[in-house]
């Protein structure tokens, strides 16, 4: 019952991603976590789709409206209208234009990026001390624990090492942004490359975080995040570059997550459903996670392998 007091799980999710919440849902019904809070929070108007999950127990229901600032909620909907008027190649475009020449604004505003400043207002504001973030496509097992995220003497964060001059693409920009927010100048040798979900917030850690970014920039911290190049900054980066440089090092416990797994590859239905039975009777494996197919790569519809999973979590209830 303490720890239930003390931890919060968080998902940001929207319309393209729902096939694959209801799976994390069920499985999240189904494992030692039915009992915790689990705060949903979908794009606005999204929101009349996610109403069956509505009244489930510990499930808090919110939309976008109810957690971003009214101006960045506002400049969400103008992002969506121009994304969808223009087309993903002119998108693309705006964004490489943005990070050149800081215009146009919107492409700071897409859906990707205003997940990530829902995920650190609820972390930082909800009444609890420890948040754990858990995207749509994870499917919690039923050996997954509440120790995997907790210590008696210490601060968890999931990491994943890997040598500063092997960075490349994505991660390396994203890290890259976080030492520029936190103003870390000692770029140590090895990196926190882990980006994945679940992932531990500590509320008052996070919370002198967006304390320091509000007193280094002089705004608010969102408008600080918003404000950086389009989809080169992360709230996991940031948050693990602050820990980094400024937390007690006796007081964190930099963690390996090898009890989540990661599927990648969905071409061939079968597989992926054939994958995810074994992994679900493997007790060392607690996550899940089958990468979503709704980011603007090729598009191949996830309930030819969803549905079936869904009933293999309904049918070991």
């Amino acid at each position: 019952m303490i720890e239930q007091q003390r931890l919060v799980f968080i998902t940001p999710t929207w319309a393209g991603d729902i096939d694959h919440f209801r799976v994390m849902r069920t499985s999240f019904e189904q494992s030692q976590f039915s009992g915790y809070a689990h705060y949903v929070v979908v794009q606005d108007e999204d929101l009349p789709l996610f109403s069956e999950f509505q009244g489930r127990d510990g499930l808090v229901l919110l939309s976008t409206k109810d957690v971003l600032p009214p101006i960045v909620e506002h400049r969400r909907h103008q992002a969506k209208a121009f994304a969808n008027s223009l087309g993903r190649n002119v998108t693309r475009i705006c964004g490489s234009l943005k990070r050149v020449f800081s215009r146009p604004l919107w492409p700071s505003y897409t859906g990707w990026h205003t997940q990530q400043i829902c995920k650190l207002k609820l972390a930082s504001e909800l009444p609890y001390t420890t948040a754990i973030i858990i995207d749509s496509d994870v499917i919690i097992t039923k050996s997954a624990v509440i120790d995997d995220f907790v210590s008696s003497d210490s601060t968890i964060c999931f990491s994943d090492w890997l040598e500063r001059k092997k960075l490349r693409g994505k991660v390396k920009n994203w890290i890259n942004e976080s030492d520029h927010l936190t103003n870390n100048q000692t770029k140590e040798p090895l990196v926190n490359v882990y980006f994945d979900t679940p992932f531990i917030i500590n509320k008052s850690l996070l919370c002198k975080a967006l304390a320091d970014l509000e007193a280094s920039s002089g705004k608010p911290w969102w408008n600080a995040l918003l404000d950086r190049p389009p989809r080169r900054w992360s709230e996991f980066g940031f948050y693990k570059a602050f820990l980094i440089k400024n937390a007690d090092s006796k007081t964190i416990e930099w963690r390996e997550p090898t009890f989540s797994h990661f599927l990648y590859d969905t071409k061939n239905p079968e597989a992926v459903v054939q994958s995810v039975s074994s992994m679900l009777e493997d007790s060392n494996i607690h996550y899940i996670t089958i990468h979503s197919q709704a980011n603007g790569r090729e598009y191949q519809d996830p309930n030819t392998y969803l549905n079936s999973i869904l009933s293999l979590l309904s049918s070991s209830e």
